[in-house]
């Protein structure tokens, strides 16, 4: 069966290939979901690198290589802690279908190559959700908040060895996860503040033509060859958010993605990565939020974009990718390991953190000392320290005594 999967990925146009995939979402989702768990099954050597994990309250894997032979608890704590970064994924599938080891060729790719360019060890922790129309809105997004809450609190991993990882479906669940976990209550008050900071941010968040808004009246609906078609789009809101029929529209929080207009470092890291289809129906509202993010001038969030000539989830759905453009994926996945690098090994920085309400003399060298610097007024509701960064004066960069501080709070 793995040899005609093979044939058939590798020999078939992606025009064909297209209209398939576009069958296998629009089908009754039992229908569907065995379809494509078929096609995207790991092949014997990737199961290899799996391991399959039953939390109380959630389902995944952990993928990595040689994960399937611990069998021992503890070597995969140790495994796990040893990691310099965890990629924290979230698959797409339309809340309806897909598994957690559907991209498998992909996360291999990712794995490598962090390894081989950068020198970083990397596992994924990929999860299960339960789909719809069985689980209906919110069952899935809470069981990412429990697979996350998870890796940082029970495992105490730090957000700066995680980025999350979601296409589609699984980029919308990555985003209200993110809300739920740091500003919940944003979903009653758009306005309202931050309010978990016993959990660090991630340190980075990648998104491949995530569902930002339900609202299909904005949807390009003129790019018929679109994995997501009408009759798709119709599916996905009644299964999974039960609509039109839904009472209580309030309930229904991943509605209000598109209105959050400001104040993203309340829940985001501050540089994601993000990929869209110039040919997707969704791309003026994926972008539309990436600008508001952008030009946010008090936020310190920005969004970093790649964009192809293709539709919907073009970077994960390889197969619709025709094979002359292959390079262009290639490049793609460069593209990721060298932002996740960035993320988990940021450019070192002569800062240090200071309490608050504290007085402090900065020594420079032996003689010169600069005046004590008095930052109580830094102080915040949620804040308990402030950052000193030094930073050399340009008309005197080669005097090594010559720094400037500069406060960040």
């Amino acid at each position: 069966m793995e040899s005609i999967r093979k044939l058939i990925k590798e020999n078939i146009p992606s025009s064909i290939m297209m209209r398939i995939i576009q069958s296998f979402l629009s089908l009754p989702p039992v229908i569907s979901r065995y379809l494509i768990a078929d096609f995207t099954a790991p092949t014997r050597t990737q199961k290899r690198w799996i391991k399959m994990i039953q939390q109380p309250h959630w389902r995944g894997a952990w993928i990595g290589p040689s994960l399937s032979l611990c069998e021992n608890e503890e070597y995969l704590q140790t495994r796990i802690r040893e990691a310099d970064l965890i990629i924290f994924e979230v698959h797409g599938g339309a809340f309806r279908v897909g598994h957690c080891t559907m991209y498998m060729d992909v996360f291999m790719n990712w794995i490598h190559l962090l390894k081989d360019t950068h020198n970083i060890n990397t596992l994924i922790l990929s999860v299960e959700y339960s789909l719809a129309p069985e689980h209906k809105y919110p069952t899935p997004v809470l069981e990412c908040v429990a697979a996350y809450e998870y890796l940082t609190t029970t495992l105490k991993i730090p957000g700066s060895k995680i980025i999350l990882s979601g296409d589609s479906a699984g980029g919308a669940l990555c985003l209200e996860t993110l809300i739920r976990v740091y500003a919940p209550n944003i979903l009653n008050d758009l306005n309202a503040p931050r309010t978990n900071y016993s959990i660090d941010l991630p340190a980075g968040l990648f998104l491949v033509s995530p569902l930002v808004s339900a609202n299909t009246s904005s949807w390009l609906w003129q790019y018929k060859e679109d994995l997501v078609t009408p009759l798709l789009a119709s599916q996905v809101l009644k299964d999974y958010l039960n609509l039109p029929g839904a009472t209580n529209l309030n309930e229904l929080h991943v509605l209000k993605l598109t209105q959050i207009a400001s104040g993203f470092d309340r829940f985001a890291p501050s540089h994601a990565l993000a990929y869209v289809g110039d040919r997707e129906v969704m791309r003026d509202d994926i972008l539309s939020l990436v600008n508001t993010i952008n030009q946010e001038v008090q936020s310190r969030v920005r969004v970093e974009v790649r964009r192809e000539n293709y539709e919907h989830d073009w970077y994960f759905i390889r197969e619709i990718v025709k094979a002359e453009d292959r390079d262009m994926l290639v490049q793609a996945d460069l593209q990721f390991v060298a932002y996740a690098a960035r993320c988990c090994r940021p450019e070192p920085s002569t800062s240090c953190s200071l309490p608050i309400d504290k007085e402090v003399s900065i020594v420079v060298n032996e003689e010169d000392i600069i005046d004590k610097l008095d930052i109580s007024d830094l102080k915040s509701e949620h804040q308990e320290t402030a950052s000193i960064h030094f930073t050399k004066s340009t008309a005197e960069f080669e005097n090594e005594a010559t720094i400037i501080p500069t406060i960040i709070a």
